[in-house]
C-alpha cells in the first residue's frame, strides 16, 4: 500500500512541474501578427495605431514586436486598448503565443517624443 501511495505523490509531483510555465517580462510594441511580421523590418520601427486596427479587424491578431519578433498575445481583449504602444508584458510564453499576466504602457521620454 504504501507503494501505491508513492507512486502516487512521485506522478503528481512530476506532472505539477511539468504545468507550470515560467512567468517572464517583455518590453515592446503592440502590433498585429501580419504587419509586425512583414512591414516592420528593424524594432526601431514603431507601428502606426490606425494600420494595426485594421489589420486586425481583416483577422490579423494582436501580436509584441520584441526584439525582432512578433509574439501574438493573448488574450486579445486585454492587448487591443494598447495597440501601436510601448508596453511592458509579463505573462508565460508557449509556442510563440505570450499568454498576459498583465500589460501596461511605457511612458514615452521626452528624447523619443523628439525623434517622432
Amino acid at each position: 500500500m504504501n507503494i501505491r501511495v508513492a507512486i502516487t505523490l512521485l506522478l503528481a509531483a512530476i506532472s505539477a512541474g511539468q504545468a507550470q510555465t515560467p512567468t517572464k517580462t517583455w518590453d515592446g510594441f503592440v502590433t498585429d501578427t501580419h504587419c509586425g511580421t512583414n512591414c516592420q523590418r528593424t524594432s526601431a520601427m514603431t507601428p502606426d495605431r490606425a494600420c494595426v486596427r485594421l489589420c486586425v479587424r481583416k483577422g490579423s491578431k494582436y501580436g509584441l514586436w520584441y526584439g525582432n519578433h512578433v509574439y501574438a498575445l493573448e488574450p486579445q481583449s486585454k492587448a487591443a486598448r494598447f495597440a501601436a504602444e510601448k508596453v511592458h508584458v509579463v505573462g508565460e510564453l508557449s509556442n510563440d503565443v505570450i499568454t498576459i499576466t498583465s500589460i501596461a504602457p511605457i511612458p514615452a521620454t521626452p528624447a523619443a517624443e523628439s525623434q517622432r
